[in-house]
Parts: structure tokens; sequence; C-alpha cells
């Protein structure tokens, strides 16, 4: 997946999900009480709350990896 793939999933809010090392992991999306979109992401169940797109790029992981530099893995 590319970064403009991923901005294009979480600007029209489409959930995805994926295995990597036979893990789920998936990204879904909520609101805030102020109407702003939530960016859930994380293993299966085991979800964090990111704000933006930029911070889900700085501190997201898959393991020990930042979510970042997995992309163009999955």
């Amino acid at each position: 997946m590319t970064k403009d793939e991923l901005i294009f999933k979480i600007e029209t809010q489409v959930p995805f999900e994926f295995t990597y090392k036979g893990k789920v992991y998936n990204m879904t999306y909520d609101k805030a009480a102020d109407g702003s979109i939530l960016i859930r992401f994380g293993r299966l169940y085991e979800q964090e709350t990111y704000d933006s797109f930029g911070q889900l790029m700085n501190n997201a992981r898959i393991e020990n990896h930042f979510f970042k530099d997995m992309l163009d893995i999955i």
C-alpha cells in the first residue's frame, strides 16, 4: 500500500484489515464529541485511537516497527 492509498482510505473512511505474522490488524473510524473523525488502528480488539493522519503515522506500530515503515509490506 502506498501513502496515497492510505490517505484515500482514511479520507473516505474505508475500513480495512490485514494479517502480519499471523496477527490480524485493522483500521476503523469513530467520531469525537466535536464531530471530528478519529482513526482506530491496531490488532483486532486492541486498537489505539489517533486524532489525525500525522499522529497515526508518527505513533502507530506493528509489533516493534512503525506503521509508516511497514506500508510497502501491507
